[in-house]
């Protein structure tokens, strides 16, 4: 699976990495890991993505520099563009531009099936639960041994993309590889602490006004929350935006509601855009969903982007929501 990605890493000096805009964990982790391994190959490697740095990511010791885009000239000595954890240069908001530059090597590692062949050198892998276990593989058959660095990068993307070890997609692998994270100093405590445990107090209040506006549909099967402009009045723009990019605390609560098939949580971000998180139980299938409008992700944990009204947006998504329930029915 790997001798040309690292036949590609042999013969090139200068890399960016990056990621899809709103990065999780996976993204995020991932990147972290595969930008030691080269550094350690003695490479030339820079992360940029097209956002702000999520702030419960800094604690990662990144080998190259972590920035948001900002010039494409900034980058005209780069050699490869490797994408993480996304398969498609849309996915990339600006960075993009570099991506599909005619002089650059394009690398694609994704764990999402996707439905077009991507441009350059894929290496995709559906059955994996994570980038980050796939980055581990190529570490381990680079010839080598995980650095603290790289295990934290890796434990972040394997521990995000499994649900903390709850989703599905969870195997044996993703134990394996979170035990020799820690046994690479990884502190799993501090880490959920860091990651899950860290809402302000005006995230907090945000999340309340969101209850507020809960609406359920198709005799309480799917579950509507919306987060306004208007709840915002009053916050900061540092917490707009971690609570516009990272949507993963809303849902925690949304996952213990019963007999609730798809919650559907849409964020109004500015320039009539409206994020749409999409989250499921069961056969309910939200990937397909949001497939539909130009997003992706996985079976039971998936979004995308449009442009419209907060309302406009739902009525579109609750209509394939309703087609995908009819279908299982």
């Amino acid at each position: 699976m790997w001798r040309e990605t690292k036949k590609i890493f042999q013969e090139h000096g200068s890399f960016l990495i990056s990621t899809h805009v709103n990065p999780d964990g996976d993204g995020i982790g991932s990147a972290c890991a595969l930008a030691d391994l080269l550094s350690r190959m003695g490479k030339q490697v820079c992360f940029v993505y097209d956002g702000l740095f999520p702030e419960k990511f800094s604690f990662l010791n990144f080998p190259g520099i972590k920035e948001i885009f900002y010039s494409e000239e900034n980058y005209s000595d780069i050699e490869v563009v490797v994408m993480v954890d996304a398969h498609s240069a849309d996915r990339l908001g600006r960075v993009a531009q570099i991506f599909q530059r005619p002089d650059v090597v394009k690398v694609v590692i994704d764990h999402h099936q996707p439905q077009e062949i991507p441009a350059g050198h894929c290496v995709i892998d559906s059955n994996a639960s994570s980038t980050g276990s796939m980055i581990y593989t190529l570490y381990k058959e680079s010839g080598y041994e995980l650095t603290k660095e790289a295990a934290e990068g890796l434990y972040v993307s394997v521990i995000s993309d499994t649900g903390r070890f709850c989703y599905s997609s969870t195997d044996r692998k993703a134990h394996k590889i979170a035990e020799e994270c820690m046994k690479k100093g990884v502190d799993p405590d501090w880490m959920y602490a860091h990651l899950y445990q860290q809402v302000s107090l005006p995230e907090f209040k945000v999340f309340a006004k969101a209850l507020q506006h809960m609406e359920e549909h198709f005799n309480n099967r799917v579950i509507v929350q919306k987060i306004l402009r208007e709840d915002f009045v009053g916050v900061s723009d540092a917490v707009q935006e971690i609570l516009q990019s990272d949507l993963e605390y809303f849902h925690e609560f949304n996952k213990i509601i019963v007999g609730v098939d798809c919650v559907m949580l849409l964020c109004e971000r500015p320039n009539r855009t409206v994020r749409v998180s999409l989250r499921s139980s069961g056969s309910f299938r939200v990937d397909r969903i949001a497939s539909q409008f130009g997003g992706g992700g996985h079976p039971k944990a998936a979004g995308a982007s449009l442009k419209g009204t907060v309302e406009g947006v739902k009525e579109k998504v609750l209509e394939k929501i309703q087609q995908e329930l009819e279908r299982l029915d």
